[in-house]
């Protein structure tokens, strides 16, 4: 190993810290937000429940009834019709990056976190 070769993996660790610090950063600012479950059929809010009740919610869907559960601060389609049950495989989501699509039933489950406050969100054209 040549003095090039110790140069380069210490460049490497240095980026990788720096990439890390924000994701850490956005994570702890997330973690004090309340967070709810939104389910989405063909584009329109069907459901919106607290991520901390846990129950399990039947939401239609086109090829039909999509069971939702809600668990210990995750959320997971339980059960559903589609052909390859690909929603179902995805399993427990906690964080609200990482959304369900249903494409063959068109629903999307999804968290998201909010401080409490509602803010008014324009798009100025």
């Amino acid at each position: 190993m040549n003095k090039a070769d110790k140069i380069c993996i210490l460049l490497v660790v240095v980026c990788s810290l720096f990439l890390y610090v924000p994701l850490y950063w956005i994570r702890m600012q997330e973690a004090d937000k309340v967070k709810e479950v939104v389910v989405s059929f063909k584009n329109e809010e069907v459901l919106r429940v607290p991520l901390n009740k846990d129950e399990t919610y039947y939401v239609s869907g086109t090829l039909g009834d999509v069971a939702v559960e809600v668990k210990n601060d995750a959320v997971r389609v339980e059960k559903e019709t589609s052909p390859m049950h690909l929603c179902s495989i995805q399993g427990w989501v906690e964080q609200s990056n990482h959304p369900i699509v249903c494409l063959p039933n068109n629903i999307v489950v999804s968290i998201e976190a909010s401080d409490g406050d509602e803010e008014v969100d324009t798009v100025i054209q």
